[in-house]
């Protein structure tokens, strides 16, 4: 595990009122590469507010990452990215190569879903099958008798999925590369839209 580097990505926060006045604008999307425990690197892409740029802008950070490091995994917080924008891991692996490493932190409601996105998008078909494949093909790993984490692996194995969760989610209880992820563009997003002191 020494020598592995491992990348987390995840969106940063934007102003809910921009989807209400049918305005388009952009969030940060945020790499962080982790060799493990360490911080190798931060990379930053901007990402359309229910666009459908994630997958590509994830893997322009995953190509810049894996040029600069060896990628044993990357990990993504669920498929939806800045509203209800995709990262497909399925696309990812197919084209880097690389496997992905699917976490959510909460359990969806799959029904709620799909009303929401048929109220919104012509194209909810295709989002919501996304969301549907991956989150069916989810997992329930117990990291201690209280806490469970759900997460769906792609072209890695179960066994070595776990292996890797069990080593990286010391202390946080979550991947750490996936919780730099998150504290990074939480922080850039507040200072993009000017609330930072919230």
């Amino acid at each position: 595990m020494s020598h592995s580097c491992f990348l987390g990505l995840d969106d940063g926060y934007f102003d809910v009122q921009i989807k209400r006045l049918g305005k388009q604008s952009e969030t940060y999307l945020v790499g962080v590469v982790t060799c493990p425990h360490t911080v190798a690197n931060i990379l930053l892409r901007y990402i359309t507010i229910d666009g459908l740029d994630g997958t590509s802008k994830a893997l322009e950070i995953i190509d810049e990452a894996s040029s600069l490091h060896t990628i044993k995994s990357a990990f993504l917080d669920g498929v939806t990215y800045a509203g209800f924008n995709l990262v497909n891991p399925y696309r990812i692996y197919e084209i880097s190569s690389i496997p992905v490493v699917v976490i959510f932190r909460y359990d969806l409601d799959l029904n709620k879903i799909l009303l929401a996105l048929k109220k919104h998008f012509k194209d909810y078909r295709f989002r919501y099958s996304v969301i549907e494949q991956t989150y069916r093909a989810s997992r329930i790993l117990y990291l201690s008798k209280n806490t469970k984490l759900r997460y769906t692996a792609i072209g890695i194995s179960v066994s070595e999925t776990e292996n890797i969760l069990y080593n990286l989610c010391k202390p946080f209880l979550y991947p750490y590369p996936l919780y730099l992820a998150d504290r990074i563009a939480s922080a850039l997003g507040r200072i993009k839209f000017g609330l930072f002191h919230k």
